[in-house]
């Protein structure tokens, strides 16, 4: 037992060792270029994000695009540190402060058109990696997830309790939002009203992101560069490919050892080159560090002023306190007609 501690420990620090030393020979002007270009990449993007909450409040000329700059770079650097997403929160209310009349309800709504090219690009790009076999693919039943549904079917009175525990429930939740559904669903529409225009939202948010996507080719292939990686544009959009997939399929992809496996196969497949798992280790790991620090760098400057504080307990509560006051504030009443006036 002792023994096979040792030869792990060892091997381990061999590991090590080897992504240090890959690690200490990168270029770093090739590594700061390529953070500028994906700093650069996000706020082209955002400008779509911009388009889409404007045609949500046509009429509300209080938010500026670098408002919607400045949430979006703090809500994405939380985003590294903080679980689930957490920092799509701190957009919406940043944002939302920009607003005379904002609703969280519309605002959640407006990353829907946001990501709809993503999504479809991202899709497209992972078709492209299972038909090059780069994905893993169950091959058998025993490999996909099973849920064991036997009690339920074996006895008939515990599937009439379930049944009439679901019906019940979910009678008693329809009768609570009948009244709020269609003042909800209005709201929701909202924040996706630009899709109505197919014209506005290639114009607005396509193209802004799509040529935020080749901004992000030319800073992968200035990171890959840093690191002597072969660049070509397949392997570019490979590993493009490789850091998209997780978010559209959260399972396998998502596991930073299978993207180094998918990686260390692809690359030398497209490339026709060898290519050292150390070289694929190091860009991997210090890359996500190099832009983990540098959203965290650009974040925390814009939480602070934003939100006056860098500790959450008084950033919550500030926050509360906002909504408070917002919902105490009436509503502004229409102008009276002129008629009305003169009587």
């Amino acid at each position: 037992m002792i023994d096979q501690i040792q030869t792990i420990a060892r091997a381990a620090g061999h590991a090590v060792e080897l992504v240090t030393s890959h690690a200490a020979s990168l270029n770093p002007w090739w590594l700061v270029a390529g953070v500028a270009l994906h700093v650069l990449h996000q706020a082209v993007r955002i400008r779509g994000w911009f388009n889409i909450v404007r045609a949500a409040y046509p009429r509300d000329r209080r938010l500026r695009y670098r408002d919607v700059i400045g949430a979006y770079y703090a809500g994405s650097g939380l985003n590294a540190i903080v679980p689930a997403r957490g920092g799509d929160v701190l957009k919406v209310y940043l944002v939302k402060q920009r607003l005379e009349r904002g609703r969280y309800s519309t605002l959640v709504a407006t990353f829907v058109p946001e990501t709809l090219f993503e999504t479809l690009l991202g899709a497209g790009l992972l078709v492209w990696m299972f038909a090059r076999g780069f994905l893993p693919v169950p091959t058998s039943r025993l490999e996909l997830p099973t849920l064991d549904v036997s009690l339920i079917l074996a006895h008939p009175l515990i599937s009439a309790i379930v049944a009439a525990t679901l019906a019940t429930g979910l009678t008693l939740l329809l009768r609570r939002l009948r009244r709020t559904a269609q003042a909800f669903l209005a709201r929701l529409r909202r924040g996706m009203a630009i899709l109505r225009t197919p014209r506005a939202y290639l114009e607005g948010v396509v193209t802004w992101q799509a040529l935020g996507r080749l901004i992000r080719l030319g800073s992968l292939a200035c990171l890959m560069a840093a690191f002597a990686l072969p660049v070509t544009l397949v392997s570019v959009i490979l590993v493009m490919a490789a850091q998209g997939g997780g978010r559209i399929i959260p399972i396998a992809p998502a596991s930073a050892g299978l993207r180094l496996a998918m990686l260390s196969y692809g690359l030398p497949e497209v490339t026709r080159q060898p290519v050292d798992i150390a070289s694929i280790t190091a860009f991997h790991f210090v890359v996500s560090a190099a832009l983990l620090v540098t959203g965290l760098a650009i974040a925390l400057p814009i939480i602070a002023n934003q939100l006056g504080t860098l500790d959450p307990r008084r950033a919550l509560a500030r926050a509360r306190a906002y909504a408070a006051r917002a919902r105490a504030v009436p509503p502004p009443q229409p102008a009276p007609s002129v008629r009305n006036a003169s009587r």
